[in-house]
């Protein structure tokens, strides 16, 4: 399997703080990577300077071989696609106008809407199972609506690799296993790859290939994800104390944290 991104020796400086720290490692295509950490560990930064927003004061990412750093904006918009967080953002459109603003990558200001448009468009609801949508406006939906909006314009989008941070956070527990469920169908049964930024750890073990883990903007442990509960990386990472259990659906180790006695 090829190598699709790869980012080596990637430092982020910004007003003399360090915010990454030679931070290396490489996903292959078809590959699901969760990044964890704690809190200002640096994983929003490595997700900016994956899409060209923060530029490394040392090293570099490289995807299909192409240096993000030379890619103009539309050139990335073709190899990278990106969701954010739910804040529940207010956007003044129609979600059909919305999704259909994701093709801006492949157009001009005098280019038509062509019928590769309309494929990618028509693929891309069918997957996230939002046609009762297109007519709506994006403010009058739920936070974990909202969410497969964004998933169906990056889709639409037609990018080898999405990036996501914290695509769960502020939804309920009902929306988080959804977004959760439609991320791992579209690496596994569409072979979309997948970078995750998560805060949750036992999703990340369990439906991650690789994971990782950043600490104080430095690479603490980058491997398969079934190994990173074998070792103690997960206590150091987080500076806690964690203790683990059989899931008592699947069999897969979790992480339960630790109460002080």
């Amino acid at each position: 399997m090829s190598v699709l991104l790869e980012a080596h020796n990637l430092s982020v400086e910004i007003a003399n703080t360090t915010l990454l720290s030679s931070v290396s490692f490489q996903i292959n295509e078809g590959d699901y990577l969760c990044v964890l950490g704690p809190n200002g560990a640096g994983k929003s930064t490595l997700l900016k300077a994956l899409l060209g927003i923060s530029k490394p004061s040392s090293g570099d990412i490289t995807i299909q071989h192409q240096v993000v750093s030379q890619l103009s904006q539309k050139q990335r918009a073709q190899q990278i696609s990106y969701v954010p967080q739910a804040h529940g953002q207010q956007f003044d459109f129609t979600v059909i106008d919305f999704i259909k603003m994701s093709r801006y990558a492949y157009h001009t200001a005098l280019s038509d809407w062509a019928s590769d448009d309309q494929d990618a468009f028509d693929q891309a609801i069918a997957i996230t199972g939002t046609e009762s949508f297109l007519q709506r406006q994006m403010q009058t939906l739920s936070g974990g609506e909202q969410q497969r909006i964004m998933i169906a314009a990056a889709l639409c989008q037609q990018a080898p690799l999405l990036l996501l941070d914290e695509p769960t956070s502020f939804l309920d527990p009902h929306y988080q296993a959804e977004v959760h469920q439609l991320i791992v169908k579209l690496n596994q049964q569409h072979r979309i790859s997948v970078i995750e930024v998560s805060h949750d750890l036992n999703h990340a073990v369990q439906h991650s290939s690789s994971i990782l883990a950043l600490k104080q903007g430095k690479k603490m442990w980058f491997g398969a994800s079934s190994e990173f509960l074998e070792t103690d990386h997960v206590h150091t990472l987080y500076d806690q104390q964690f203790v683990f259990a059989e899931h008592p659906q699947t069999g897969d180790k979790i992480a339960l944290v630790s109460e002080p006695s």
